[in-house]
């Protein structure tokens, strides 16, 4: 039953629709076409022969044209259709997938908590061990609140009700401040290196523009087959600041380069076990677009990493300036 059922659905897939309509549209046409042609050849023949008065080879043609071009009209509106439908087939996958993810991220940290707190009503661990689970709880807590943060700033992105305060920043500092102190995090058996060039302004919101920071941080960790490696570069390159994101993980493939950056997309291959929204690269555009920048995203293929780059309109005005977006 499940084989029929099966059968059925992959029968019945709209892509097999879709093109069975386009078929027998093409049929009826060229059946339509065929007969319109003989018949008129015969009328012409008749109207030739009793009613020579009566022909009008210009007005049949200019019927058949009319047809044509309302069949065509219909055509293409029933390819925009589904290519609608396409699109918001994918989304609501991606976003069951999305919901599903996120229930799985936040599970987990909860999970952790809980266990934790447990162990310490049951029992009185020693100070070490004590110290240790407050650690483990801060950090899980720490992870709840990015993924919060995360889902609270791509919903308001989305529909541009997070607003920004751009204010002259000393690029260099921050980074290189940010980066410090992630250092100290940044698991053993890993690098972080920075070159960074000093004195670099920008205009921007250095709270918006940390979970930039943070989500670029968090991919290079999350997709790092091994040891994670990332090198951060800022230079000045004329009007522009040059922020590069440079790792050795996974990679990305041509096809997926651009799409990284889609709300809810994750490239995937098969056997990943690798936990994420899809919401971070998203967040990572359009901040970075707020703040009049740009984003991409270059990588040789998979196993060969990724550069992420960032370009800054340097800014040389006065150091007050404020400005809302």
């Amino acid at each position: 039953m499940s084989g029929i059922k099966k059968l059925l659905k992959k029968t019945f897939h709209p892509l097999v629709v879709f093109i069975v309509v386009q078929l027998a549209w093409l049929l009826v046409v060229g059946g339509w076409l065929y007969w319109f042609l003989g018949s008129q050849s015969k009328l012409r023949e008749a109207a030739e022969k009793y009613r020579p008065e009566q022909v009008t080879g210009w007005l049949d043609w200019v019927v058949l044209a009319e047809g044509l071009v309302l069949l065509v009209t219909i055509l293409a509106g029933v390819y925009v259709i589904f290519l609608y439908w396409s699109r918001q087939a994918a989304l609501l996958r991606e976003q069951k997938a999305f919901i599903a993810q996120v229930s799985h991220e936040l599970r987990s940290p909860v999970a952790s908590i809980q266990l934790h707190l447990e162990t310490l009503k049951l029992r009185q661990p020693p100070p070490d061990q004590f110290h240790k689970s407050l650690t483990i709880m801060l950090e899980e807590t720490g992870r709840l609140n990015a993924l919060i943060n995360n889902l609270l700033t791509a919903n308001r992105l989305e529909f541009r009700r997070f607003s920004l305060t751009l204010r002259p920043c000393d690029l260099s500092e921050m980074t290189n401040n940010y980066f410090r102190e992630a250092a100290r995090h940044f698991p053993s058996d890993g690098s972080l290196s920075l070159s960074i060039v000093p004195n670099l302004t920008v205009l921007l919101d250095p709270e918006s523009f940390l979970l930039v920071f943070r989500n670029l941080l968090e991919n290079a960790v999350r997709y790092a087959e091994g040891p994670p490696h990332l090198a951060v570069t800022l230079r000045e390159e004329g009007k522009w600041c040059h922020l590069i994101f440079a790792d050795q993980g996974r990679g990305i493939e041509r096809k997926d380069l651009k799409k990284v950056f889609r709300l809810f997309y994750r490239a995937r291959k098969t056997g990943d076990n690798i936990h994420g929204t899809g919401l971070g690269l998203f967040i990572v555009q359009l901040l970075v677009k707020r703040q009049r920048g740009k984003v991409y995203v270059e990588s040789d293929g998979p196993g060969k990493g990724a550069t992420f780059h960032i370009l800054l309109p340097r800014y040389q005005g006065k150091m007050e300036t404020l400005e809302e977006v």
